[in-house]
C-alpha cells in the first residue's frame, strides 16, 4: 500500500510541476495579478474576528487558520468536510449510525469539545454538544472561515475546549443581488451521490443591510454496496447492507439577517436528515431516519458610546430536536430542547497600547420528552427530576481579556469565571505572549478550559463531573519573502476527567463516564505561497498520545502513541494554477498515515483491533468564471480509495466506507442589483 501511494503521489507531483512551470512562465510574461485575490502580506494583515481583537493572524494570541472564499471556490469543495480536511490536525471520525464529525490533534472532539459558529451562532446542539459535518451546512455563501486550532473557552465557554470554527457568511453589501448555484455528483456505483441547490440574495443601502441564503439537497454518505457489521452480519435476507441505498443525507438550511444602524438580527433554520442501516454493534434489518431540526434567533445592539468604547447587549434563542426518530425505529429518541442565552459584551480601547474585551454571558437550558406512549409514561429524565421535563440547568459566566503592547510584545491576560447551578464555580485563565520581528513572529500560549456536562450527560449518569483541560502552545513563523510564509507550532493538551459515552445495554444504550485523563502532544507545520500563477497551501500534522491518553475507550493495544481512529501523521495540500483569465485547475490532496480501528469481535465478545493502511486522496477541480457565470467540473478521490471513517471510541462499529471516486459538475449565475 505504501509503495502504491508513493507511485501515485510521484505521478501527481510530476504532472502538476509541468503544468505550474508552464503557467508560471506565461504569467511572468504578462505580469498580471488577479485583483480579487489578496497577496500573502495582505492576508497576514487581516484582523481575525474570532479572537475578538483587532490583531492580525501573526499577532493574535491563538494558533489560527484562515480559509478564504476564493480558496473554497477554487478547490470545488462539496461540503464543510472537504474544507476542514485541509486544516492541520483535523481528521474526520465516526460516532455511529452514519454520523461523522471531527477529531482535533488526535482527540475525539465530537461531544462538545469543538465549537462551531455560523455568523456568531452556536451550532452545537445542547443535549450532547455534538455536530455532524458531511453535506450539512451551506458553504456556498461563506465569505471566510477562521479557525482557532486550540482552546477558546476563556471567551466562548466550554464547547471551545479544543478549538473554534468560525464561519462568516457574506453580508448584503457583499452579495449585491441574487445568485443561484447547483451541484451534481455521481460515482461508478451510483448515478446521483449529490444533488444540491443553493441561493443567496442581499443588498445594502446606507445603514441598512440584509441577506438571505439557503440550501436544499440530497446525497449519500457512502456508495458501498457490501457493508458488514463486526459479527459479519448482513441486513437483508443474507445479503450485505447496501449503503448506496440506505445512507441518504438530506440538508436544508436558511440563514437570514437584517441590520440597521447598530441593531443586528438573524434567524437560522437548519434541518438535517440522516438515513442509517449501520446500527452498532449489529446492522439493522431496515433503515432508520434520524432528524436534526434547529431554529436559532438572535438580536444584538452595538452601542458605540465613543470611539474607544462599545457595549453590545445580546439575546439568543435556540430550539433543537437532534437525533429524533419515529416510533418504529430501532433506536427511538423524541427529545427537544431550548436555550435562552442573554449576554453583554464590552470592547474598550483606552489607548493604542491597551485593548480590553469583557462580558457576562449565560444560558438557561430546558429539555422535554414529547414522544408517544409508552415513552411518556415513566419519566424519561429520571436523573433530572424524574419527569418528562428537566429541572433547571444554567450557567453564568464572566470573562475578561486584556491585550497590552509593551516593548514590542503583545501580552494577553484573560480569564473566565463560570458559576453552574449544579457543578458550582470554575476558573479558566489564559495567558499569551506574541511578538513580530520584521519577517519573524512567535507565540507562547497557555489556557485552561472548563466544560460542564450537558443535559443528557447528567440524565444518563448524575455522578459525572466537568472535564478540565490545559493546553500549552508555542508557534514560530517566518515570512520567507513577499509570496511565501511558513509557520510551525507545538502543542501539549491534557484533559482531566474526560467525559466519554460508553456503550452498555442500559440504561439508554450507554452511559457517560469520566475517565482519568486523555490528551496529546505534537507539532504542526503550515506552508503558504501566493504568486502570479496561483497559490499553494500545504501542511503537516503529527501527534503522540503516549503516557497522556489514559482513557481505555480511546486506546489502541498495538500502539501506545496513537489514539483510536486517528493517524499520527497527516499531510494536506490545496492549490490553484491559473491557465488563463478566469480559468484555473485546482488540485488538492490528503495523505493519512496508518491508524487503528475496531474491525472484529472474538468468540468471547471482546473487540479486536486492526490496522488501516495509509491512505492517499487526490482531487482535481477545473473552474471557469466569466462575468456573472461560474462553471466547474472535477473528480474527487481520483484513485477510488474510499475515505474510511473510524469510530473514535470503543463502541462496536467497524470502519464505515465513504464515497469513492466521484465526478462533480456545478454551475452558478448571479443577477446584480
Amino acid at each position: 500500500m505504501t509503495i502504491m501511494i508513493n507511485q501515485k503521489l510521484l505521478l501527481v507531483i510530476i504532472s502538476l510541476g509541468l503544468i505550474s512551470s508552464e503557467v508560471y512562465a506565461q504569467a511572468s510574461k504578462t505580469g498580471s495579478l488577479d485583483i480579487t485575490e489578496m497577496s500573502m502580506e495582505e492576508l497576514m494583515k487581516v484582523p481575525v474576528q474570532v479572537s475578538k481583537s483587532n490583531l492580525n493572524v501573526r499577532e493574535v494570541p491563538s494558533v489560527i487558520s484562515i480559509i478564504t472564499r476564493e480558496e473554497i471556490l477554487s478547490m470545488g469543495a462539496r461540503d464543510l468536510m472537504d474544507i476542514l480536511n485541509q486544516v492541520p490536525g483535523f481528521t474526520m471520525g465516526l460516532d455511529g449510525l452514519n454520523l461523522v464529525d471531527i477529531g482535533a490533534r488526535g482527540i475525539w472532539a465530537h461531544e462538545g469539545r469543538l465549537l462551531l459558529l455560523i455568523d456568531g451562532q452556536e451550532m452545537n446542539e445542547i443535549l450532547f454538544g455534538t455536530n455532524h459535518v458531511p453535506q450539512h451546512y451551506d458553504i456556498n455563501n461563506i465569505d471566510r472561515i477562521e479557525i482557532i486550532r486550540g482552546p477558546g473557552s476563556a471567551i466562548y465557554g466550554g464547547y471551545a475546549e479544543l478549538g473554534v470554527i468560525n464561519i462568516i457568511t457574506r453580508k448584503g453589501k457583499d452579495i449585491k443581488g441574487i445568485s443561484f448555484n447547483g451541484l451534481y455528483g455521481a460515482t461508478s456505483n451510483v448515478l446521483a451521490t449529490k444533488t444540491l441547490a443553493n441561493f443567496s440574495v442581499g443588498n445594502a443601502s446606507g445603514k441598512m443591510d440584509y441577506s438571505l441564503s439557503g440550501q436544499y439537497g440530497r446525497g449519500l454518505a457512502s456508495d458501498n454496496k457490501a457493508y458488514y457489521d463486526l459479527y459479519g452480519n448482513t441486513a437483508l435476507s443474507g445479503n450485505p447492507a447496501d449503503l448506496s441505498k440506505y445512507s441518504h443525507l438530506r440538508p436544508c438550511t436558511l440563514n437570514g439577517s437584517f441590520k440597521i444602524g447598530g441593531l443586528s438580527t438573524r434567524v437560522l433554520l437548519d434541518k438535517y436528515q440522516v438515513e442509517t442501516i449501520d446500527g452498532y454493534p449489529t446492522v439493522t434489518s431496515t433503515a432508520d431516519l434520524q432528524k436534526f431540526t434547529y431554529v436559532i434567533a438572535d438580536a444584538k445592539y452595538d452601542w458605540k458610546i465613543s470611539e474607544k468604547l462599545q457595549i453590545t447587549p445580546r439575546m439568543n434563542y435556540k430550539y433543537g430536536s437532534p437525533y429524533n426518530t419515529t416510533i418504529d425505529s430501532h433506536f427511538q429518541y423524541f427529545i427537544h430542547s431550548t436555550r435562552f442565552a442573554p449576554s453583554v459584551n464590552l470592547n474598550w480601547t483606552p489607548n493604542r497600547k491597551i485593548s480590553i474585551v469583557a462580558g457576562v454571558d449565560s444560558y438557561f437550558d430546558h429539555a422535554v420528552n414529547d414522544g408517544p406512549s409508552p415513552y411518556t409514561t415513566s419519566g424519561y429524565f429520571f436523573s433530572l427530576g424524574g419527569t418528562q421535563e428537566t429541572s433547571p440547568l444554567y450557567d453564568i459566566g464572566i470573562f475578561a481579556q486584556g491585550i497590552i503592547k509593551a516593548s514590542g510584545f503583545n501580552i494577553t491576560v484573560g480569564s473566565r469565571f463560570d458559576d453552574h447551578n449544579i457543578f458550582g464555580s470554575a476558573f479558566s485563565p489564559r495567558i499569551g505572549i506574541t511578538k513580530t520581528i520584521e519577517k519573524f513572529h512567535f507565540k507562547a500560549l497557555y489556557s485552561r478550559a472548563f466544560r460542564a456536562p450537558g443535559i443528557e450527560y447528567l440524565n444518563y449518569n448524575p455522578d459525572v463531573k466537568p472535564e478540565k483541560t490545559g493546553v500549552a502552545e508555542l508557534e514560530l513563523g517566518v515570512k520567507l519573502n513577499k509570496q511565501m510564509a511558513l509557520t510551525c507550532n507545538f502543542f501539549h493538551i491534557l484533559i482531566d476527567g474526560p467525559l466519554v459515552f460508553q456503550a452498555t445495554p442500559n440504561p439508554i444504550g450507554g452511559v457517560f463516564v469520566n475517565f482519568a485523563q486523555t490528551g496529546s502532544l505534537g507539532v504542526e507545520l503550515d506552508y503558504r505561497i501566493r504568486c502570479k500563477w496561483g497559490y499553494l497551501n500545504a501542511n503537516y500534522a503529527y501527534y503522540n498520545s503516549k503516557g497522556i491518553n489514559q482513557a481505555p475507550i480511546y486506546q489502541v493495544p498495538q500502539s501506545e502513541s496513537q489514539s483510536l481512529g486517528f493517524p499520527s501523521n497527516r499531510v494536506n495540500m490545496a492549490g490553484s494554477i491559473k491557465l488563463r483569465k478566469g480559468l484555473s485547475v485546482n488540485p488538492s490532496m490528503n495523505i493519512l498515515a496508518s491508524r487503528y480501528a475496531n474491525n472484529a469481535i472474538d468468540g468471547s465478545g471482546n473487540y479486536m483491533y486492526g490496522k488501516i493502511a495509509s491512505e492517499f486522496f487526490f482531487n482535481l477541480f477545473l473552474r471557469y468564471t466569466t462575468g456573472n457565470l461560474n462553471l466547474g467540473a472535477g473528480v474527487f478521490d481520483l484513485f477510488d480509495q474510499h475515505q474510511t471513517f473510524v469510530q473514535a471510541s470503543v463502541g462496536g462499529h467497524p470502519p464505515l466506507p465513504g464515497i469513492g471516486r466521484e465526478f462533480n459538475v456545478r454551475a452558478g449565475y448571479k443577477l446584480n442589483w
